[in-house]
């Protein structure tokens, strides 16, 4: 093999070897740059997330105050149905007191 060659093959190598190179200092530069976009974007996402996390315990303290409502509600609805049931046994009994007074209708009378 002649020297010439041998240089050429050589200056190649080291041409090939600082190409890769520069590619790898490229490479190693933007993956650094979206980690660090990365790191940023976790860390707003976790500011969400506690953000989320608050308002899911406000929404929990609003779903025991309906609970504590719809308790409430119940309740004054039975009272409300006992009520109502004995109003209308009164009233059943006012009618039945006002058929009574009246009593039946006159029949026409032969004069």
């Amino acid at each position: 093999m002649s020297p010439d060659l041998i240089g050429i093959v050589v200056a190649l190598a080291a041409f090939c070897a600082s190409v890769l190179g520069g590619v790898r200092i490229m490479l190693a530069r933007q993956t650094a740059a979206l980690e660090s976009r990365f790191d940023r974007i976790d860390a707003r996402f976790e500011k969400v997330d506690a953000r989320f996390e608050k308002i899911d315990a406000r929404f929990e303290k609003i779903d025991a105050r309906f609970e504590k409502i719809d308790a409430r509600f119940e309740h004054l609805e039975e009272k409300f149905d006992d009520r109502f049931v004995r109003l209308e046994e009164e009233l059943s009994g006012v009618k039945v007191a006002i058929a009574r007074l009246e009593g039946p209708l006159p029949r026409l009378q032969r004069l």
